[in-house]
């Protein structure tokens, strides 16, 4: 049932198995590691991130009536968050390869499940935000239509879009559902074009800091230098969310200082994200849903 939620997320749920090994990895060898058992997917780091801000968020993801399942969604609920679960084969779940430097290498297993969220999707929301990666999956173009008719801010996230047709075809169903905005890093806004609704309405990641391009206007952001990142999972995700509860109750489009306002606290609870360990670690600023009454 929907419950008033101001940012709808759609997006995956999944169980993260984190592995940086402590020497380089060798076939046939026995390589030491640091390996912990968390949870992920974009959709729930989105979500969560959003409650720890006081954020009222519902999310849509795909869960397995399984363990795995049963334990995504109790850790999901225990921040919050409103869960709409879509019933799929097995719970998705993604193994994170940390190098010396925290930069990541992602084997993942997800179960699509766009096509079967759009029978749960609510009434409205205030602001929908979209993973990305549904826009990958077969019968993505059954999105626009659906989720274009609930008369509410939109927002896409980006993801690790492939190259060539797989990613024109992101970027047709992506302009096909008419975002207010898009947030994608440096190297997915190559494939979108100058000049395009997206690229007009498009906010870009990079480890430097971030671009606006909203409705005319421009503003960038630069990073503070700081102690180098430990593991760079989630941090676009937190991202997005300090960028979307920034602007949830601003008039639309926002001015040039309200967005540079927006992207100013974006970056900086990116950065603190990938300075901790897990996509979904506690940091600073944020509250502790689980310790509330």
């Amino acid at each position: 049932m929907h419950t008033g939620s101001e940012v709808l997320v759609i997006g995956d749920a999944l169980v993260d198995v984190t592995v940086q090994p402590a020497s380089p990895i060798r076939p046939g060898a026995d390589v030491p590691a640091d390996v912990s058992i968390g949870f992920g997917g974009q959709g729930a780091n989105l979500a969560i991130r959003l409650a720890r801000q006081g954020v009222r968020v519902e999310l849509i993801c795909g869960l397995g009536e399984d363990r795995a399942g049963a334990l995504v969604g109790a850790a999901l609920r225990a921040e919050g968050i409103h869960l709409s679960p879509v019933r799929v084969a097995a719970t998705g779940a993604v193994v994170v390869l940390l190098d010396e430097s925290g930069e990541r290498t992602m084997l993942s297993q997800r179960a699509p499940f766009a096509v079967a969220a759009v029978s749960v999707l609510p009434s409205d929301a205030d602001w929908i935000a979209v993973s990305g990666y549904l826009l990958l999956e077969a019968d993505a173009e059954k999105l626009p239509g659906a989720v274009g008719a609930r008369h509410s801010r939109m927002v896409i996230l980006g993801c690790a879009m492939p190259s060539g047709a797989a990613a024109r075809d992101w970027i047709a169903v992506a302009s096909a559902m008419d975002p207010d905005l898009v947030i994608v890093s440096l190297d997915e806004a190559g494939d979108i074009q100058p000049g395009s609704t997206l690229h007009a309405r498009s906010v870009i990641t990079s480890p430097a800091g971030a671009v606006a391009h909203l409705d005319g206007v421009s503003v960038e952001v630069r990073s503070t230098p700081g102690a180098p990142a430990r593991d760079t999972t989630g941090a676009g995700d937190a991202f997005s969310a300090g960028l979307i509860a920034s602007l949830l109750t601003r008039a639309w489009p926002p001015t040039a200082p309200i967005l540079e306002a927006a992207l100013t606290r974006a970056v900086a609870l990116g950065s603190a994200v990938a300075q901790a360990a897990g996509a979904q670690a506690l940091v600073a600023g944020e509250r502790d849903a689980t310790l509330l009454p």
